[in-house]
C-alpha cells in the first residue's frame, strides 16, 4: 500500500480530528466552565458586596431617624414647656436637652460622615445642611432659651409652633428623601 497524497491527506484530517476531539475539545470545554464559574463567583460576590452596600443604608437610614426623633423631642419639650409658661418642667426639659443635646449632635454629624460611603455626593450635602439648619438655627435658638431661663416664654410661642410645622416636616422630608436615594421607599 501507497502513501498516495490523497490517502496522507485522509489520515492527516483523521489523526487531527482525533486529536482535536480527544485533546482540543475537552480542553476548550473546562476552560468554557472555569469561565463560566469565575463569572458566577464574581456575580456572587457582587451581589454579597450590594446586599451589605443596602444594609448599611438601611440602618444608616434607622439611625439618622431615631437620632433626629430624639433630638426633636428633647428640643420641643423644652420651647413646648417655655412658651407654656410651666417653669418647672421647662428647666427640667433644658436641663435634659442641655445633658443630651452633645453626644446627639456627635453622632449626627458621624452618621452624616458615614453617609458619605454610602449616599450620592448631594445626598451627603442635603444631609449637612439638615446638621446646619438643627445646629447653627434651631441649636442657637434653644441654648438662647435655655439660657433665658424661660422668663421671655412669649418669644418661645412661635420657635414652638415651628417645631410644630416646619421641623416636623422638614425632618420627614430629609429621611424620606435618603429613603428615595438608597431604594429603600416602598413606591405607590
Amino acid at each position: 500500500m501507497y502513501l498516495t497524497p490523497d490517502l496522507f491527506e485522509k489520515v492527516f484530517l483523521l489523526l487531527l480530528t482525533a486529536l482535536i476531539s480527544g485533546w482540543g475539545i475537552p480542553r476548550l470545554l473546562k476552560r468554557i466552565q472555569e469561565r463560566k464559574l469565575r463569572e458566577q463567583k464574581l456575580f456572587e460576590a457582587d451581589l454579597a458586596w450590594q446586599a451589605k452596600i443596602i444594609e448599611a443604608q438601611s440602618r444608616l437610614l434607622d439611625d439618622l431617624s431615631q437620632l433626629l426623633w430624639r433630638w426633636r423631642y428633647l428640643a420641643k419639650k423644652v420651647v413646648y414647656y417655655g412658651a407654656e409658661q410651666n417653669r418647672e418642667r421647662f428647666l427640667l426639659a433644658g436641663k435634659q436637652y442641655e445633658e443630651g443635646v452633645w453626644d446627639i449632635l456627635h453622632t449626627f454629624r458621624i452618621q452624616i460622615s458615614r453617609s458619605r460611603r454610602l449616599v450620592s455626593e448631594p445626598a451627603f450635602r442635603r444631609l449637612d445642611a439638615l446638621y446646619d439648619y438643627v445646629v447653627r438655627d434651631l441649636d442657637v435658638a434653644i441654648t438662647a432659651a435655655i439660657r433665658d431661663g424661660g422668663v421671655a416664654g412669649d418669644h418661645l410661642d412661635p420657635l414652638a409652633h415651628r417645631f410644630s410645622e416646619e421641623v416636623t416636616q422638614r425632618l420627614d422630608a430629609a429621611l424620606d428623601d435618603l429613603a428615595s436615594e438608597v431604594k429603600l421607599k416602598v413606591k405607590a
